[in-house]
């Protein structure tokens, strides 16, 4: 989500089409996920409304389940792709100042200038007997919004400057190709990772301090960014291999056993079931199983199809970056200006990802039109 490749990152390598086109796509996926929010069932974003379960919000409950397992976890993935290329290039130290300029502003710009808008909602459904001030509002709750990637990516990338700073030597690159052996092995590792996990922060926790909204995903995200570092060294997605996706396909296809099986009852169940329950490793299993395959399936889809580059989709990706952080108080906005608008959940939906995509766009080119804003973003 920088003016180059590497997804809310500081390096600048030679652009790989096919990464810019699915960054955007993921972006795009992003604005449609959080449009969706308002008109779902699903209790997960400031609404102008309280959430009220009906059939016709069904299938953005379903989307906003879907995409949960897998969207933000390939972020962090290509995230971690092109971190050890610029660690290599500036050195941890440089790094380092650069992440906390690259990531660090555009955070604290959205907490201080965006924020405010972001949780007006929350704000205004508060008892009015109760409701304090905006201002103690405000800084005594902690929603980010989707900045919380931000902070977090942040945490990752010092992390991994510190370690590499620590090492005595550079770390060894060297082509080797992607073995299904390990594809499986690490889909193992993630869900008994997983399962470990939700045993303290089970599926549906809110997480208070970083401003998380899906904290059971944590184990997803940090072992995906460490997979993107392994992807970089050992060129994995230069020429993602020819049969992968079809193995990607295999795999989800294969999710919905443990889903079927029991999984399916893990979904929103804090304190339901017993954290060491086998029904939260089979939950884990079949996301883990549906993550890696829909990225194994995404990578090879836009390698072989979406390669290409023009004008129109330099545009796109040199402004996702800094989509990612105005869509989220201009879809609240649309939001209120929909609220009288007599519609089903659906067309109310598609309504406001296209009036959000498009507006998040061209405010972002415009911002990105001024030099102090465009060194930043």
């Amino acid at each position: 989500m920088t003016p180059h490749l590497d997804v809310i990152s500081t390096s600048r390598p030679a652009r790989i089409s096919y990464i810019d086109n699915l960054r955007v796509f993921l972006t795009l996926l992003v604005v449609a996920h959080h449009s969706a929010v308002p008109h779902s069932s699903l209790d997960a974003w400031p609404k102008w409304q309280p959430s009220a379960s009906s059939p016709g919000s069904g299938p953005l409950d379903l989307l906003l389940v879907v995409n949960q397992t897998f969207f933000m976890g390939f972020f962090f993935l290509l995230s971690g792709y092109f971190a050890p290329g610029a660690v290599d290039r500036r050195g941890p130290r440089d790094f380092a100042v650069e992440r906390l300029k690259r990531l660090g502003i555009p955070f604290l710009g959205f907490v201080v200038l965006l924020r405010p808008l972001f949780v007006l909602p929350d704000y205004v459904n508060l008892p009015a007997a109760t409701r304090p001030s905006f201002a103690v509002h405000y800084f005594t709750t902690w929603e980010v919004g989707p900045a919380w990637f931000l902070e977090l990516l942040l945490i990752f990338s010092l992390a991994y400057a510190l370690s590499r700073y620590l090492r005595a030597a550079a770390e060894p690159a060297r082509s080797r190709p992607l073995r299904r052996r390990d594809v499986l092995a690490f889909v193992l590792v993630l869900s008994a990772v997983t399962y470990a996990w939700r045993i303290f922060v089970p599926h549906g926790t809110k997480e208070q301090v970083l401003g998380l909204p899906t904290p059971a995903y944590m184990p997803q995200y940090v072992l995906l960014f460490a997979v993107g570092i392994a992807a970089y060294r050992h060129h994995w997605l230069a020429t993602p291999p020819r049969r992968s996706g079809w193995f990607g396909v295999l795999l989800v296809v294969v999710s919905l056993v443990p889903l079927a099986l029991g999984g399916y009852r893990g979904f929103g169940t804090s304190g339901a079931l017993a954290g060491h329950d086998l029904v939260h490793l089979a939950l884990a299993l079949s996301e883990s199983l549906f993550a890696v395959g829909v990225i194994l399936v995404l990578l090879r889809a836009f390698a072989r199809f979406a390669a290409g580059t023009s004008r129109f989709r330099r545009y796109l990706a040199d402004n996702a970056f800094a989509v990612y952080l105005v869509h989220a108080p201009l879809i609240v906005g649309v939001e209120a200006a929909l609220l009288r608008l007599d519609a089903a959940p659906v067309p109310k939906f598609l309504l406001t990802l296209v009036i959000a995509a498009v507006g998040s766009w061209a405010i972002s080119g415009a911002l990105r039109r001024v030099p102090a804003v465009r060194a930043t973003l």
